[in-house]
């Protein structure tokens, strides 16, 4: 065999290894990242409690969020996601919290990556973005966990809001959405009474405004429940579905 040919093909596999081990080196440092997130020894003893039915090790890792990152949660709410996030995103990342009820957990700039919106309705989440200088593709990521049933409540809601979060998204960039299961064909008929939204609505409202289902996780999922009964009424963990969409 030629010797310069024989050189050709160790070379190639030198690349391809050393491209492998930097793709893994990565891998292992953003696991590291949501890893250090999860054991911060500044998470309230509360949240530790609800890391077994929100299952942090395994979310974390399938909203891809990353170090930098600039992220939008809405419906924060006690804030644990929110710190969560925060701890991932690290010093040169940002959360903008929207809807952050409990204002302690910023005290004393525990969570000095954290902006917490002003309190406004979702119809005014544009002025709101424009006013802390999020312009459009400025995002990398929008998180929407177990509100999104309650965000169509509101019948004024849904489109104006999508084509917000489109625009404010940057190309590539993701929404993970986290709820609670109803039945199947059902759409809208269980948002109010037991909280619940049909999955296969969402993923259809999500492609309508142009984004792609990304990919989908079972890890919140539970196939005892029959899904008849309201959130916080269920023996076991409510069946959840979680979903990544991306803007092309």
């Amino acid at each position: 065999m030629n010797r310069l040919y024989i050189l050709f093909i160790v070379a190639l596999f030198a690349v391809a290894t050393l491209t492998s081990l930097q793709v893994n080196a990565k891998e292992e440092m953003q696991y590291n990242i949501y890893e250090n997130a999860i054991k911060n020894p500044n998470r309230l003893k509360s949240d530790l409690v609800n890391d077994v039915k929100r299952k942090p090790a395994l979310i974390l890792p399938f909203t891809q969020i990353q170090e930098g990152d600039k992220i939008l949660e809405l419906g924060a709410g006690g804030g644990y996601t929110t710190e969560l996030i925060s701890w991932s995103v690290g010093k040169y990342g940002k959360v903008y919290a929207h809807f952050l009820y409990n204002q302690e957990r910023l005290n004393n700039e525990r969570l000095s990556n954290v902006v917490s919106l002003r309190q406004h309705t979702l119809l005014e989440l544009n002025t709101v973005l424009t006013e802390n200088n999020i312009n459009e593709n400025a995002l990398d990521s929008v998180v929407i966990f177990f509100i999104l049933h309650d965000i169509y409540l509101n019948k004024e809601m849904d489109e104006k809001l999508l084509q917000t979060l489109y625009t404010s998204l940057k190309s590539g960039g993701t929404i993970v959405v986290l709820d609670n299961a109803a039945k199947k064909g059902t759409e809208l008929e269980a948002i109010g009474t037991l909280h619940r939204i049909d999955e296969d609505f969402v993923i259809s409202e999500f492609k309508r405004f142009g984004f792609v289902l990304d990919d989908t996780s079972d890890v919140l999922r539970n196939p005892n429940d029959n899904h008849t009964k309201p959130w916080g009424d269920f023996d076991g963990l409510q069946d959840r579905f979680a979903f990544r969409f991306k803007k092309p």
